[in-house]
């Protein structure tokens, strides 16, 4: 007969002798049938767990740059510091940054040399008299403006300028705002998606835009509130950046759906542009008739007054190595018609899934190697911050631990980085290092894909970018 007792023995019998099989034949995979097999979980993964986690350091991780990112807020400019008017005169009233003499930056230079800011701070000082760019090129991870957004906000709250910079014609993913509306009858060159097939050409964005005339007018709408986002939606200047216009287009310009200007693509150059004026920037609208298509490479939303902008130049699925496949002579027209100061990239991601050996990364980080000497060709005195991957968990022995190759992927990025001696930012490190992602991800900060942050997560290691890049600024000058 059994008892209470007998019964909790029996179970706890089972469950021993369950834990012993798991415990020392777990993790192999034994055949049942022809092409069937059973694995038996090992329970020494559950106490390796505890080892892989590193939950207290990593929420530390967080909360220092929460402390960075309270701080770099509560000294924004108010909105009442803005003024806007129906006119073409926009009014802004400049915060300066006090920063944190204790912080110390989290960019790393080769031989900790920091010269190469000097351009950089001589462009910032100047932005009142001569606009200059920050071109900001990523991977998924800066799509809807992520990263880019706050560093253009807080930059132009010190610098001056209003206004998102550069946008794409077809955007992946649509911005809160601009909202970006098109007709059906584009159509793009993706030089990555595409790998550079021989009858494309692209632009500054590692994209061309086309219309298909033979469908009618093309048609491009941003919609905009500037009560919401009155950094990006505070323009009075329109530029539409194209090349290569065998036959004469017609672009006509509408503001708040009213025609206010018409004029005509006809230059046969690789790079060329039309300057539009806006008084209202709620809605603005280009319509282009014509029989053949020039190249488009983008439009770009400033303000006549100068000032700093940061342009989002998302490109999903990239990883970086892309910049052979742009016309260097195209290059080297934006880059002086943009005034660019500073180049970004924030990659490494994409290219993870097909690491699976220290070769493939040190391979990756040759091809870094290649880009990064194409940019230093176009304009050597630019600096070149690298934003490294963050990281990123798979799924081994049924926990989500770092991808075993990232951290060797971001060596050789990194190495690569200081051989053409430019500045690399360790986001796994700042993170928390290796393990890191699934505190985030528990945090809410980070998607459950452990890849990519949640657009708070974002916010806060934009933050920290921006805060050690103003640091850096003032420590080397």
């Amino acid at each position: 007969m059994f008892t209470p007792f007998k019964s909790f023995l029996f179970l706890l019998s089972c469950l021993l002798l369950l834990g012993g099989v798991s415990f020392f034949f777990g993790d192999k995979e034994y055949l049942l049938l022809n092409n069937y097999s059973f694995k038996i979980f090992n329970l020494k993964t559950y106490f390796r767990s505890s080892q892989i986690s590193k939950k207290d350091s990593v929420e530390n991780a967080i909360q220092s740059i929460t402390h960075i990112e309270k701080e770099v807020d509560s000294i924004t400019a108010p909105p009442e510091n803005i003024i806007r008017a129906d006119t073409l005169k926009i009014k802004r009233i400049l915060q300066p940054l006090q920063l944190d003499q204790n912080f110390v930056s989290l960019i790393e230079y080769p031989n900790d040399d920091r010269r190469q800011w000097n351009y950089f701070a001589n462009a910032l000082s100047q932005a009142s008299q001569k606009s200059t760019h920050i071109l900001y090129f990523g991977d998924s991870q800066i799509e809807e403006d992520r990263f880019s957004g706050l560093l253009r906000q807080k930059l132009q709250s010190i610098y001056g300028g209003s206004g998102c910079g550069l946008l794409p014609i077809m955007p992946v993913a649509q911005w809160i705002y601009p909202k970006i509306k098109y007709s059906d009858n584009w159509y793009k060159w993706d030089c990555f998606a595409d790998a550079g097939k021989k009858d494309e050409y692209y632009g500054i964005m590692a994209q061309t835009f086309l219309m298909d005339f033979g469908k009618g007018s093309a048609k491009w709408t941003a919609r905009c509130d500037a009560n919401v986002l009155p950094f990006n939606c505070l323009f009075n200047k329109v530029t539409l950046y194209y090349g290569q216009s065998k036959e004469p287009v017609k672009v006509k310009f509408f503001n708040n759906n009213e025609l206010v200007d018409e004029q005509i693509l006809e230059s046969k150059n690789i790079f060329d542009k039309k300057i539009f004026a806006v008084k209202n920037c709620d809605e603005i609208s280009l319509e282009l008739e014509g029989f053949e298509s020039p190249y488009i490479y983008g439009v770009s939303l400033e303000s006549f007054d100068n000032g700093v902008y940061v342009d989002n130049i998302s490109l999903r699925g990239a990883s970086g190595t892309f910049f052979h496949l742009i016309d260097k002579n195209l290059l080297k027209h934006f880059w002086d018609d943009l005034n660019v100061s500073l180049v970004i990239l924030q990659f490494g991601g994409n290219v993870m899934p097909m690491i699976d050996s220290e070769e493939k990364a040190k391979q990756y980080g040759d091809y870094i190697n290649y880009q990064l000497k194409i940019i230093k060709s176009i304009r050597p005195e630019v600096p070149v911050l690298f934003v490294g991957p963050s990281d990123m968990s798979v799924n081994i022995d049924g926990i989500m631990q770092t991808h075993p190759y990232l951290e060797s992927v971001i060596h050789y990025i990194k190495q690569a980085v200081f051989k053409n001696g430019y500045a690399f930012f360790d986001m796994y490190k700042a993170m928390g290092g290796k393990n890191s992602m699934p505190v985030w991800v528990q945090e809410n900060i980070a998607a459950k894909d452990y890849i990519h942050f949640s657009p708070q997560g974002a916010r806060k290691m934009a933050t920290l970018i921006y805060y050690s890049l103003m640091k850096d600024l003032q420590t080397s000058n």
